[in-house]
């Protein structure tokens, strides 16, 4: 079987490229370690690390046809909205027979059906959502020596000890399912995934599930028609809903936040979420919280 690593990416896609690398610089102070237009995609791409974790926004480039691309599909129906989450693996050719098994639909990056035996320009596969509960990339570990946090002088410390956001980590990312025992099944049978804990709250039932080296997966099923997470599944579908980072000090981040002209929609105890009018179209949250079971 395959093995699946670190995060490699979650992907956003946006209006405006230039805004929204304004705001991650402003609000994350955000290490970014690549800029460019990938030509076959028809889109434009910035890829950072708020600490260990990667983001990559997108936006359809401003060359004729972009409409038609994956992606440009994907911002006429969705608008700004995450896309995909996007995990290495040590080998793409395992990554595709093991889905295959699964009965999992794959295609490459330009949106045509994947196929195997793969070469060297061959290095990844994005999953139909529909069979995977949300789009999900696997990359062949290797061929991204670009991703700094690779690199052995890497350290997330700063993020931790001196940002005012306080970033420990990412304590998990939500995936907003429809049936959350299905979801949870194919995770843990398709992609190895560890069942972590499980809970049930008034908006929603959630397993937490440890993905690759250094991911936690909220599986996330809606329990009422009004919130939040039942509003996006009924407007986007199954997929990648929001990433919610580890903080030292919630009262500190959330005055930061507040500097920042960061909306703060709902807040608890131990844990806050950002509107995401402010956030170009992604859950953002905060949390002193530790996930039972989460040994990292």
């Amino acid at each position: 079987m395959f093995k699946i690593g670190k995060l490699f990416h979650l992907t956003h896609v946006v209006d405006s490229l230039r805004d929204a690398d304004a705001w991650y610089d402003e609000v994350f102070t955000a290490c970014r370690y690549y800029r460019g237009y990938m030509r076959a995609a028809m889109r434009n791409a910035s890829v950072l690390a708020i600490g260990d974790t990667p983001l990559e926004a997108i936006q359809t480039a401003p060359v004729a046809g972009a409409e038609n691309s994956a992606i440009g599909k994907f911002h006429t129906r969705y608008g700004q909205h995450f896309h995909s989450i996007a995990w290495y693996v040590d080998s793409i050719e395992e990554t595709f027979n093991q889905l295959v098994k699964h009965n999992v639909r794959q295609v490459d990056m330009v949106g045509r059906p994947a196929k195997g035996p793969f070469g060297k320009r061959n290095i990844a596969v994005w999953t139909h959502p529909k069979d995977t509960h949300g789009a999900i990339e696997f990359a062949q570990v290797e061929d991204f020596s670009i991703d700094v946090r690779l690199h052995p002088g890497w350290s997330s410390a700063y993020w931790r000890d001196r940002h005012p956001l306080g970033i420990e980590r990412a304590s998990h990312i939500t995936v907003v399912v429809r049936d959350l025992n299905k979801a949870a099944a194919f995770y843990q049978d398709a992609l190895g995934a560890k069942l972590l804990h499980e809970e049930n709250d008034a908006g929603k039932k959630s397993a937490f599930l440890a993905v690759g080296e250094d991911t936690v997966v909220e599986l996330a099923q809606p329990r009422s028609a009004d919130s939040p997470e039942a509003r996006d599944l009924e407007h986007a579908g199954e997929g990648l809903y929001a990433v919610t980072f580890k903080t030292k000090d919630l009262a500190r981040a959330a005055h930061f936040l507040e500097l920042k002209k960061q909306r703060i929609d709902n807040r608890s105890a131990d844990s806050l979420t950002l509107n995401r009018a402010d956030t170009f179209g992604i859950g953002i949250g905060f949390t002193e919280r530790r996930i039972p079971n989460d040994m990292r």
